[in-house]
């Protein structure tokens, strides 16, 4: 007999192992945020400048993304993912061990980078493999998995406070690096063969990827409504922490608590999609998510500027995440759609800009005193101004339902 010539169809990692690395960001932020004011404490400084270990994270993880997401689909995803995850692994113990906070930046400029390195392969797996609705309920088991991460991350971190100081927090993640890697090395495929790939690495071909992306109008009102969105959901990840242990006297358990209640309104979201894709468009679901969530943030602000109890904030805040859930997965979904042609490239713009514009709502909010009402209202900004890009612009574009390729 003849040998089949066709290549054996490529079969996608394990969900578990590819959800942790796509959603590697909330494990080495949410984790450590219970601590942040320790980490003030014994570092010798103020609220607001320990918050810049968080965004510095946010910003290299987003700077990570635009540079490795175009190279991945010129080299491919197993050999990005491997270094970067290695690395992420190193730098975690650089952060466990640094005696000052410029050397905690440092450390945390480098985990971001090499974090965007797992996170972008892995989302750019899901799109070399799957397509249409096979390739929405993928990402939205992604999204339900990494979801988890907002769950558990805070209450581990709780306990390690309990126990231990904040640095313990890296440790964990030093742990999870290395076992993320040997994982990956044992079991993960190459899902981009080479004829499939793009022709060169270097800056110039990386930005004409790009450019080719952006010129679809669609697509880049996409961007641009996950990038206000983030830029609300941000305001929320970086403030709520102060705003509830200082603000309204809760204990770093409690505040656990209650960040780890929010973010199971993100998982059911998530299911939700995951479930409600097959018969209801991805847009709409998007469009649902973010109007709702306009409206959970107005709820907290005006709750805020009326002193009303932090039972009631918390309540519009359990809403705003879980419609969070729909914004993330649904702009993630449709973004992957329209740049199918380039995964790792597409990856990167969604994932980038909305962490390097959407951190902008963490020094924001502090910037505005981190109170309840200024959480409040650079949620609403964001949240509001995306809704109006979701619902109200498209109605104006020509052409704006663009066909799915692939």
């Amino acid at each position: 007999m003849r040998p089949d010539p066709r290549p054996a169809p490529v079969v996608l990692p394990a969900l578990l192992p590819l959800a942790v690395l796509a959603g590697i960001s909330p494990l080495a932020t949410d984790m450590y945020i219970p601590g942040l004011p320790a980490l003030a404490a014994e570092l010798g400084t103020d609220a607001g400048t320990a918050q810049l270990s968080l965004t510095t994270f946010l910003v290299a993880f987003a700077v990570g993304q635009l540079l490795i997401g175009p190279v991945s689909d010129a080299v491919g995803r197993r050999r990005v993912l491997l270094v970067g995850v290695a690395v992420f692994a190193v730098t975690s113990v650089l952060c466990a061990l640094a005696p000052s906070l410029p050397v905690l930046l440092v450390g945390r400029l480098l985990q971001g980078l090499a974090g965007a390195c797992g996170s972008i392969a892995a989302r750019a797996m899901v799109t070399d493999v799957l397509t249409g609705t096979e390739r929405a309920r993928m990402i939205g088991s992604l999204a339900a998995v990494n979801a988890v991460g907002p769950v558990a991350a805070p209450l581990v971190g709780g306990v390690l406070l309990t126990l231990f100081s904040w640095r313990s927090t890296f440790w964990v993640l030093a742990v999870v690096g290395v076992v993320l890697w040997a994982w990956a090395a044992a079991t993960f495929p190459e899902t981009l063969p080479p004829e499939r790939r793009s022709h060169g690495v270097g800056v110039r071909a990386n930005a004409a990827r790009m450019r080719t992306l952006l010129a679809i109008p669609r697509l880049s009102l996409y961007l641009a409504t996950s990038c206000l969105a983030t830029i609300g959901f941000f305001a929320y990840i970086a403030t709520s922490s102060f705003v509830f242990q200082s603000g309204y006297g809760y204990s770093e358990s409690a505040y656990s608590v209650v960040f780890a209640t929010n973010a199971t309104c993100m998982i059911l979201s998530t299911l939700a999609f995951r479930r409600l894709v097959t018969r209801v468009s991805e847009d709409r679901l998007l469009s649902l998510g973010l109007v709702v969530g306009t409206a959970a943030a107005l709820g907290v602000l005006l709750s805020a500027l009326a002193g009303a109890p932090s039972g009631l904030v918390w309540a519009f805040l359990a809403v705003v995440t879980g419609a969070n859930g729909l914004v993330i997965t649904g702009s993630a979904t449709r973004t992957q759609a329209l740049g199918s042609a380039s995964p790792g490239t597409a990856a990167a713009l969604q994932g980038g800009l909305s962490f390097g514009l959407g951190g902008l709502g963490s020094p924001l909010a502090g910037l505005l005193g981190g109170s309840p009402t200024a959480m409040g209202a650079v949620m609403l900004g964001g949240l509001g101004l995306a809704a109006v890009l979701q619902v109200v612009v498209p109605r104006f574009l020509r052409g704006s339902a663009v066909p799915e390729p692939g």
